[in-house]
């Protein structure tokens, strides 16, 4: 019987390999060209199936450095003004041209390129290309400058109703007439000029702002920041003598990190009665006061991260005092195991009642094993009352204080159900032999309680 089965001719390629992406359709190719950087996108045009179909992709992006990269390889070919001159003809040539009446992502990032902004018609043109993105209602917008002071963005900007994500790096904020960007989700400040008034009259304009990115490199004495839609903060300070001020009645979720000599550095609390999760990033030059007085704003939230240079910030000083917690989840990043570095995990152990999870890296570089001597410890003093899951990350490196750690945690953690040991395969056989052999030994105070090698 004949077969019913049509045999597909494939479309002939170069050299006789089967094209099949000229088969495609025109909006698969559009969709395919989206995820192309605008540059390489336009170059299609050159093939005969392509055409003009990247001027209706939903997606450009404009990158000065990787358009050098591209059309003058080396560096001594132009200039930076010629550079950018070239790439600003680029760029209008593609607004003139392109043809999809909404797009979904503008990118323009002339960040790490010295440019003099001699000609005021380029910096119109910027201006330019900004309000052509907000025209076509643009749902992100990225923008990387280098904190030039004459680049002032369009107000039409803070007027968007399309803008679900905004990305300001490096840009100069100046106070504007009005603020309303009604759909926007995720705002992202990095590096960005203007007064903490002006940073508030911004974030106050979004009510319906749900993540909040801050980085700070420039000098502000005093920053107020408040929002009542904001559920996740970021904040990230690199400048000294910088006192803010938070209120965020339903933010879940905390991510800070100061550096730099931040001695006289303080957050004051005004409202953060649903923070849930903290995730702190470093603390390295806060003095002990102000340390133990940010562990008491955070006490009541559920999950906290402490990150290599914030735990060791802790380890510092002997004499910390912890606040009586409510944490449930606690994870620590460590350098190294040592007795300071136990007590200190014991100590937020020990104040945090409500405490079920435990987890704890090594980030040590070496991979020497070190047994050291630790002072001895109680280990029966308290109880941890709700602890039932502990996992140590990176085993074989400080025996000594991991025993006494595991130890401890064996014999106070009541409802403990599980102690997991990672990286125990580093060990030698016999030092596997005996750690495991220590730990039998000790006493538990659950019955239920599992020790795992990993």
């Amino acid at each position: 019987m004949e077969s019913r089965t049509k045999k597909m001719i494939p479309s002939e390629g170069i050299n006789g390999f089967e094209d099949r992406l000229s088969d495609l359709p025109d909006n698969l190719i559009v969709h395919i060209l989206s995820f192309m950087p605008t540059l390489y996108a336009v170059k299609t045009m050159l093939l005969r199936r392509f055409g003009n179909l990247w001027t209706l992709v939903p997606t450009l992006t404009f990158d000065l450095w990787e358009y050098d990269q591209v059309i003058w390889p080396n560096e001594d070919d132009a200039t930076n003004d010629e550079v950018f001159s070239s790439f600003a003809r680029f760029i209008r040539n593609v607004v003139m041209l392109h043809k999809r009446r909404t797009i979904d992502s503008f990118h323009l990032s002339i960040k790490a390129f010295d440019v003099e902004f001699k000609d005021p018609k380029l910096i119109d043109d910027i201006q330019l290309w900004l309000r052509f993105a907000i025209d076509r209602e643009v749902k992100d917008l990225n923008i990387y400058f280098d904190g030039d002071d004459d680049l002032v963005l369009p107000h039409c900007i803070f007027m968007s109703q399309s803008l679900i994500t905004l990305t300001l790096y490096g840009c100069m904020l100046e106070h504007q007439p009005h603020v309303h960007m009604g759909t926007l989700r995720e705002l992202s400040l990095v590096n960005v000029q203007g007064s903490g008034l002006v940073f508030n009259q911004v974030i106050l304009g979004c009510p319906s702002l749900q993540e909040l990115n801050i980085n700070i490199f420039n000098l502000f004495h005093v920053l107020n920041i408040t929002s009542p839609s904001v559920s996740k903060l970021c904040l990230e300070i690199y400048h000294p003598c910088l006192s803010i001020t938070l209120s965020f009645p339903n933010m879940k979720n905390l991510d800070i990190c100061v550096s730099g000599i931040s001695l006289s550095f303080m957050v004051d609390v005004i409202d953060v009665s649903s923070l849930q999760v903290v995730n702190i990033k470093g603390l390295p030059y806060l003095s002990l006061p102000l340390i133990e007085a940010f562990l008491r704003q955070i006490r009541n939230v559920e999950v906290v991260t402490m990150s290599v240079d914030a735990f060791e910030r802790l380890c510092w000083d002997t004499k910390i005092e912890f606040p009586q917690t409510r944490w449930k989840r606690l994870v620590l990043r460590s350098l190294r195991y040592d007795n300071k570095h136990v007590q200190v995990i014991l100590g937020l152990v020990k104040n945090s009642v409500k405490l079920e999870e435990l987890i704890i890296y090594n980030h040590s570089s070496s991979d020497d094993q070190e047994y050291g001597s630790l002072k001895s410890s109680t280990t029966s003093t308290y109880v941890m009352p709700l602890l039932k899951k502990v996992t140590i990350h990176d085993c074989g490196r400080f025996l000594e204080a991991q025993l006494q750690l595991v130890e401890v945690v064996l014999q106070n953690a009541v409802l403990l159900e599980q102690l997991v040991i990672r990286g125990y395969n580093r060990l030698t056989a016999v030092d596997q032999l005996n750690f495991v052999k220590q730990i039998s030994n000790f006493r538990r105070g659950s019955t239920n309680a599992t020790v795992i090698f990993d």
